[in-house]
Parts: C-alpha cells; sequence; structure tokens
C-alpha cells in the first residue's frame, strides 16, 4: 500500500466516528470542493489529478463515503486493482458502521440525514454536468434511490439510528475491483449483494454472469445473462455465445 494512502486509513480508523461532528463547515466545504475537483479530473481520464484531490477530500474528512468511491473508480479505471480494493473495502465499511454511530438527540441525527441528503444532491449533480452514458444515467437513479430512502427517513423521523445500508454501486465497484484481481468468490458475493440492493441493476447481473462463466457455473451464467437483457443491460454477444457454447 502506498504510504500516504496506508496513513489515511489509519487515521480513518481512529477518527472516523467523531469526522462529522468536528469538522467545521469550512472543512467540509473545503472536503466537497476537493471532491468535486476529482470527480472532475476522473471524468476528464485525468487520473493522478483525480487521485490526488479525492485524497485531499479524505484527509480532511477521513469518513467521505463519496471521495471514497471516487478515489477507487479512479484506481479501477487506473487499473491498480490492489489499491482500488482497499480503498472501496473502505467505503463499504464506512456504510456498514452508520448503524453503530452514536448521536445524543434526534435532532443531531436529522442534521445528519438531511446533510446527507445534500450531499447526494452534490453528486447527481457532478454526474449530471458530464457526458450521460447509460452507466451514468443508472448511477445517477441509484443515488436518487439512496436519497429517497434517506427523505423517508427524515419524514418519519426515526429517532437516534441510522441505516447501514450499503449502496449497490459501492459494492459493484468492489465485485468488479476483486474479480479484476482474480478473487472470483469475492466477486461473486459483491455482485450478488448489489443485486440484492438493486435487482435492476442489469451491469452486475452482466458481471456476474462472467464469473459464473469463469467459474464453470454455466446455466448460472445463463440465467444472470438474461437477467441482465431483463434489466435493459446491452450484453456483449460474445459473452453470450461463449455461454451458450458452454451450457449444457
Amino acid at each position: 500500500m502506498r504510504p500516504l494512502l496506508a496513513a489515511l486509513m489509519a487515521l480513518l480508523v481512529l477518527s472516523a466516528p467523531l469526522a462529522a461532528q468536528t469538522l467545521s463547515a469550512a472543512e467540509r466545504d473545503r472536503a466537497r470542493n476537493h471532491n468535486r475537483m476529482g470527480w472532475d479530473a476522473l471524468r476528464s481520464e485525468q487520473y493522478p489529478a483525480a487521485i490526488k484531490s479525492f485524497q485531499a477530500a479524505i484527509e480532511i474528512r477521513p469518513d467521505y463515503e463519496y471521495a471514497y468511491y471516487g478515489l477507487g473508480r479512479t484506481y479501477l479505471a487506473s487499473r491498480r486493482f490492489v489499491e482500488a480494493i482497499t480503498v472501496l473495502e473502505r467505503c463499504r465499511d464506512l456504510y456498514k458502521a452508520q448503524g453503530s454511530r452514536q448521536f445524543s438527540n434526534i435532532q443531531d441525527a436529522q442534521r445528519y440525514r438531511e446533510d446527507r441528503v445534500l450531499e447526494i444532491d452534490e453528486q447527481i449533480r457532478l454526474l449530471r454536468t458530464g457526458p450521460q452514458t447509460v452507466a451514468t444515467q443508472d448511477l445517477a437513479r441509484q443515488y436518487d434511490t439512496v436519497k429517497r430512502d434517506l427523505q423517508d427517513s427524515i419524514r418519519r423521523d426515526q429517532g437516534l439510528t441510522i441505516d447501514a445500508t450499503v449502496p449497490p454501486f459501492v459494492l459493484l465497484s468492489l465485485g468488479s475491483a476483486y474479480f479484476r484481481s482474480n478473487r472470483m468468490l469475492d466477486a461473486e458475493r459483491e455482485y450478488r449483494a448489489a443485486i440484492d440492493g438493486d435487482p435492476r441493476l442489469g451491469e452486475a447481473h452482466n458481471n456476474l454472469a462472467v464469473v459464473y462463466l469463469e467459474s464453470g457455473k454455466y446455466e448460472d451464467a445463463h440465467k444472470s445473462l438474461q437477467a441482465a437483457k431483463k434489466a435493459g443491460f446491452r450484453v456483449n454477444p460474445e459473452l453470450e455465445k461463449a455461454i451458450k457454447e458452454r451450457r449444457p
């Protein structure tokens, strides 16, 4: 692991439970600005600049899930798969840790949820300022789903607990990092978890079909590919042909 990344991981372990409560408004704005620059650089395929910006955001705010997700996506695009796994696992664990976050009163918990809604709005704006590919539109849809769930929590006034669900887009990217590192069982687990969270996620169905093909589970590969097509995902004809030839 690179020295800076290792240092950030250690900092996160020590400070994540308190980070959201101790940062000033100015620090949060600085972190968001670095995150914004990171996504802009990633969209332009300026990977070193994107990495630098996302790391700067994380250094300010060690619990910044969206910066970790952006950094993981950048490492994937750069084919730095081991680093992508480290970062995306941390991103996943941050979401899981939300269920143990402690608030002194309902007002603080609601304020935290409202802040998260604002951050999701920012991520959606970042997506919609760039090229509108199928993948981009699908990610925006997933962000919208997470946002609606948070807004429902605010309306229901759900007390001092926070939902610890990991968004499917994080699991999908982590699964891809595992797959590229030839960790097939881990990739299968994360793809299946992504599908459990969003059955309409055609890319996860498609990628799971590839995992099953590589693992010799041809009937499962066929079923996953059909699910991908049903979800509207444009499957590779060569993949479909390979599964058909190997399927009993």
